[in-house]
């Protein structure tokens, strides 16, 4: 009897690694295509409740435009934001590279005098220009890859369009499709999956505001140049669990080590962006979020570092509440739900 339970095992364990695989290749091949689709499908449970309220009204394809329409002008207006300031900031290229080129010069002298022993040799230039114009450079090409992307971001809106104009078809494709016990665990799943999204993207909006009001009131305390700026920049990229906030805080901090004459200004600017995200973490992102869409950290972690791998920062951001997908699909079916757990935050012995 054994010698049929160990094949049968292997290849349901063949079947499942093929299937991880074809999905990863899927995934990447069609990422032009499945990026804006998912993006579109994560902002139509926010748009959802609008296009209800308009339906009161209007038709559903009039309401969808309406909808869509508020989502582009929205979108569009923080985007060309973000894009307008970070050009305005490039090009005071040769001002930053001055003040950054002086400062290292002024931290390597003192480093030098506190140890005794020389760092560098006298002759060479801890700062390369070349070196630092390729780094602007990088950062140049990033924002110039948003107009090179721009298909995939009207690709956003139109599906969106699509999924609240016929969001109606899933549900009567549910009820056709399934029925009796199959129809009910199918049901559980929609619902989890709605509700964890929903809890997961209305909380983070709000967190994201919160975010970008304390850093804002935070950097102008401290006179920081672009204060506005940099306070949204820290709550976009604060939508990367773990990975985000420290990298927007470090440019953050780059940027007033080289604008400030006072490395004491940096240090209480660093306390006060850590402070700030310790209240966001440990106070709001509970009671914003909830416990609807709880993981543990590992999970998230590897969410972000696999999504990063596939999808680039799409990924990062994407790939967290499709987790949470996953995660209600493993509790809908009682054959699947001891795998769940692996999901689970409590730590038991």
């Amino acid at each position: 009897m054994s010698t049929f339970v160990k094949p049968a095992r292997l290849y349901k364990l063949t079947a499942f690694v093929a299937l991880v695989v074809l999905l990863i290749a899927i995934m990447v091949a069609g990422a032009q295509l499945l990026i804006p689709f998912a993006w579109a499908f994560l902002f139509s449970f926010v748009m959802t409740p609008l296009c209800e309220r308009l339906e009161r009204r209007l038709s559903r394809s009039s309401s969808a435009a309406i909808a869509t329409l508020i989502f582009c002008i929205l979108s569009g207006s923080i985007l060309f934001y973000l894009v307008y300031q970070a050009i305005l900031i490039l090009q005071n290229e040769p001002v930053l590279y001055d003040k950054l080129k002086g400062g290292i010069d002024d931290l390597i002298a003192t480093i030098e005098t506190q140890l005794g022993i020389p760092v560098l040799d006298s002759t060479e230039s801890p700062v390369n220009e070349n070196n630092f114009r390729q780094i602007i450079g990088f950062f140049a090409r990033g924002i110039s890859g948003i107009g090179e992307n721009l298909i995939t971001i009207t690709l956003i809106p139109m599906y969106l369009f699509f999924i609240l104009n016929y969001r109606g078809l899933a549900h009567r494709f549910v009820i056709n499709k399934y029925e009796g016990e199959m129809l009910t665990e199918v049901e559980a799943f929609v619902s989890r999956s709605q509700s964890s999204i929903r809890n997961y993207l209305s909380g983070t909006l709000v967190l994201t505001g919160v975010s970008a009001v304390m850093s804002f009131v935070i950097l102008l305390a401290f006179g920081i140049s672009y204060a506005f700026f940099f306070g949204v920049f820290i709550a976009v990229l604060n939508l990367i669990p773990y990975i985000g906030n420290l990298l927007a805080v470090g440019i953050v901090l780059v940027f007033a080590w080289v604008t400030k004459d006072s490395g004491l200004t940096v240090l209480f600017i660093a306390i006060a962006l850590y402070v700030s995200n310790m209240v966001q973490e440990n106070f709001l992102r509970p009671k914003l979020i909830g416990d609807k869409m709880e993981m543990n950290a590992m999970m998230v972690f590897s969410a972000v570092v696999v999504g990063g791998m596939i999808w680039g920062f799409s990924g990062m951001v994407l790939f967290i509440p499709l987790l949470g997908i996953l995660q209600a699909l493993l509790n809908s079916h009682p054959s699947w739900r001891p795998y769940a757990i692996f999901f689970e935050t409590d730590q038991q012995k």
